[in-house]
């Protein structure tokens, strides 16, 4: 078995060849005169039609080699080796001396150490990561730009985590918890039906606007109370009927310091002529406060104004004991 370093993985052909400089064969050749070599992958994925996993490997990556010909023209890649390469070094001055500090090509992830994303701004609610890998239980795999999956399988701390280099991802936590961080937009798409069912508490938090938009039927059923506080105006535009049933008290309070009046109107439209409609009151009727009426008051039974009393007919309300009017 031969070993050498990757240096090209541009392939023309796309095939995922590589060029590889093997240790003591092609010290003094130029990258541009070696040869292509085919890379093997593992026997637990197809390599046929687009199907199974591509070839990823980057220039420096350290890889055993094998010869396919007697005269050492044509290698084929068995495998890579994790280890120290001049790829992941630092050169750190030490007391006045130069050292040379390799750093582990195997994942931090992997190695256990610090969270890489510690500090990373999270929401006001999101919960904190749970990683804890001890090596060499979490299995990681990142690629070049920084897109990363992990599975990991440390005691007490077993965890799936996918993340998009942006720092979009999500972590499923040792109890079955989830956490889903979208750092900029979010859209879903559901072609057929949704189902949503939360045995615990919701709480959703909005900063900016919400808009809710339902084609057909909107049905909501609160099994208990029901608060809505709105620090603006308030619309509501209804085409079709309204109807508003309470079994216990109905209260309507105007509290406002500039404007302190509750107004109800009636009308509708006909042939584009606005109508006055009828607002009717079922039931008693009693007023703690004054009556002003701008328009004629009819009633069709007798109207009891304090100890006065004016007989009623529908009509224009004159009563026996006023000859006139009678104008609560």
């Amino acid at each position: 078995m031969l070993f050498g370093t990757v240096v090209d993985t541009l392939d023309p052909l796309k095939l995922g060849r590589v060029k590889v400089n093997v240790y003591g064969i092609h010290d003094n050749i130029a990258t541009k005169d070696l040869g292509w070599s085919q890379v093997m992958m593992p026997a637990n994925t197809p390599a046929i039609r687009g199907i199974g996993h591509s070839v990823n490997l980057l220039a420096g990556t350290l890889v055993s080699v094998t010869s396919l010909d007697p005269k050492l023209q044509e290698f084929l890649v068995t495998g890579t080796l994790p280890t120290k390469t001049d790829a992941t070094t630092d050169d750190t001055d030490i007391d006045g001396e130069v050292v040379t500090i390799s750093t582990p090509d195997n994942n931090t992830r992997v190695r256990g150490e610090a969270n890489p994303h510690a500090n990373e701004p999270t929401g006001t609610y999101e919960p904190g990561s749970c990683f804890a890998p001890i090596y060499p239980n979490n299995n990681v795999m990142e690629t070049e730009s920084g897109h990363v999956k992990e599975y990991d399988d440390t005691p007490g701390a077993e965890r799936i985590m996918e993340r998009h280099k942006s720092g979009t991802q999500y972590e499923i936590e040792p109890n079955g918890s989830k956490t889903q961080r979208v750092v900029s937009d979010n859209y879903q798409l559901v072609c057929g039906h949704d189902t949503v069912e939360v045995h615990g508490n919701v709480r959703i938090i909005v900063s900016g606007h919400c808009d809710l938009a339902v084609a057909k039927d909107l049905n909501a059923k609160v099994g208990g109370n029901m608060t809505s506080t709105v620090t603006g105006n308030m619309t509501a535009d209804i085409t079709g009927t309204t109807s508003l049933t309470g079994i216990g008290d109905i209260s309507i309070t105007q509290n406002g310091v500039d404007a302190a009046n509750i107004t109800i109107k009636s009308t509708y439209i006909r042939d584009d002529e606005v109508y006055m409609g009828n607002i009717k009151l079922d039931g008693e009727v009693n007023i703690t406060g004054n009556l002003v009426v701008d328009k004629t008051t009819k009633t069709s039974e007798d109207l009891i104004l304090d100890t006065h009393q004016h007989a009623g007919d529908g009509g224009d309300n004159s009563g026996p004991n006023t000859g006139g009017p009678a104008n609560p």
